[in-house]
Order: C-alpha cells, then sequence, then structure tokens
C-alpha cells in the first residue's frame, strides 16, 4: 500500500517549505496546489479573484488526480495546499488507495497575517493569485484558529510553525509513523 502525507493548513503557515523538505527527505514525488496555479497563470494570465478561485478548482483537479494515479500504481507521495471539505472528500474517495498520514501545519493569527502579507509584497508570486484582493477572505480564515483535520483515515500531526519551520524534526515524527 501506497503512503501519501497531505501537508495541510491556512495560507502561510510553512506548508510548502515543509511539504518540499519531507519530500526530498523521503525522495518521493511532491505535488502541490500552488505550483499547478503558477503554471497556469503562466501560460493564461491572471485576472481577478473569480479567475483565481477557477484555476485552483482547476489545480485541485489536477493535484488529486496525479496523487490517484501514482498511489495507484503504489507511488508514495508529499501533497500540499490548503484543503477544504471537497479536496479532503475527494481524497478519501481514493479508497482503497494510500495510507494517509496528515501534517496539519499551524500558527498564531499573527504569524500568519505577517506572512501573508510579507508574501504579497515580495513579487515571488504570480499576481494571478490576487493575494491583497484574498486578504479579508483569508484573514478571517487565521482568526478562524485551527479547523479539524481532513478525515483522511490515518494519523494527524499538528505542526506549530510560529516560532520557526523545523523540517528535520518533523521527518523524525514522521520516521516513527512510517
Amino acid at each position: 500500500m501506497s503512503r501519501c502525507i497531505v501537508v495541510s493548513g491556512p495560507p502561510c503557515a510553512g506548508k510548502s517549505t515543509l511539504a518540499a523538505a519531507l519530500a526530498a527527505h523521503y525522495g518521493w514525488p511532491l505535488l502541490a496546489k500552488d505550483d499547478y496555479k503558477e503554471r497556469v497563470f503562466r501560460h493564461l494570465g491572471g485576472r481577478d479573484r473569480d479567475w483565481s478561485r477557477r484555476v485552483s478548482l482547476l489545480a485541485w483537479e489536477l493535484l488529486i488526480g496525479a496523487a490517484a494515479m501514482l498511489t495507484r500504481h503504489g507511488i508514495d507521495c508529499v501533497l500540499e495546499g490548503n484543503f477544504r471539505a471537497a479536496q479532503a472528500e475527494a481524497l478519501r474517495a481514493l479508497a482503497p488507495g494510500p495510507r494517509f498520514i496528515e501534517v496539519r501545519c499551524i500558527a498564531s493569527p499573527e504569524t500568519l497575517r505577517a506572512r501573508y502579507l510579507a508574501r504579497a509584497a515580495d513579487g515571488t508570486r504570480h499576481p494571478g493569485h490576487v493575494d491583497l484582493a484574498a486578504l479579508p477572505e483569508i484573514e478571517r480564515e487565521f482568526d478562524a484558529g485551527a479547523v479539524a483535520g481532513l478525515g483522511l483515515g490515518g494519523p494527524v500531526i499538528d505542526w506549530d510553525t510560529t516560532r520557526g519551520l523545523d523540517g528535520a524534526g518533523l521527518a523524525r515524527r514522521l520516521d516513527q509513523l512510517l
């Protein structure tokens, strides 16, 4: 049975950094929602918040389809993104697919807000993400605090990144579960 580490959490919780470190540590493919979005924006451009949401839906469909293909062939993988109920349901539908381990990245609302504003200002992401237009919605998510796990049937590790991103520490914790 293949294994799938699902790195979830709100924007700017450190998901991308930790997922990349885990994929490198285990030598597993990394499937990240924003990587798909960046490719679409690079080829089709960015528009408004509605366009960004539509691109997100496409990115989720591609990511989950790729995960299904990999795990069907017994290939372990790392998935990363700010998963919602619909994506969790799609992952559960992969059953009897992979053995899931969820790493739920969390951080204080102040840390998330500061990281989000810094990321929006640094120019590394395609403008199609419309980070500043999404800010009011994202701030509500930050203020809501941690959400329940995705219900994927495997262990859930809450990993607080408020004081920094400790990929090696997380890998040691996962090694015990794998």
